[in-house]
């Protein structure tokens, strides 16, 4: 395995992210989720955050840190299109915002899983739809 950061920041965001860390104020499990979400955005790419979470939660991490997932982390990596089950039905769908927003319903849409496992569940809701 070649060599590969654990986070991939431009000094700005990194100094804004260390600011918000230093005057965080509150619970300190919502401070560790955020940072969390942070390093799995990173790996996976926002959208697949945006499914793991609802979208208040995805603000409040997104506040927690001072910055836009966006703005800092790929829109989707190789390993979100593979091991995300909640964006491989998203994509065969056709309906992102869809599902991000709970109208439509994606059962695992938050399972983490390899390449066989996400297309097992994509086949599923072929079977489901076309019934």
């Amino acid at each position: 395995m070649k060599d590969k950061q654990l986070l991939v920041l431009d000094r700005e965001s990194e100094q804004i992210i260390l600011q918000s860390i230093q005057n965080f104020k509150g619970v300190g499990l919502i401070l560790e989720s955020a940072l969390g979400a942070l390093v799995v955005g990173q790996v996976f790419g926002w959208r697949v955050l945006r499914l793991l979470h609802t979208p208040a939660t995805y603000r409040r991490y997104e506040k927690t840190l001072g910055i836009e997932f966006k703005n800092v982390c790929p829109e989707i990596t190789e390993q979100g299109k593979q091991k995300s089950v909640g964006y491989a039905v998203t994509e065969k769908l056709g309906s992102f915002w869809a599902v991000v927003m709970g109208k439509r319903k994606v059962p695992e849409k938050g399972m983490i899983t390899d390449q066989e496992e996400v297309k097992r569940y994509v086949d599923e809701i072929d079977i489901v739809k076309s019934n």
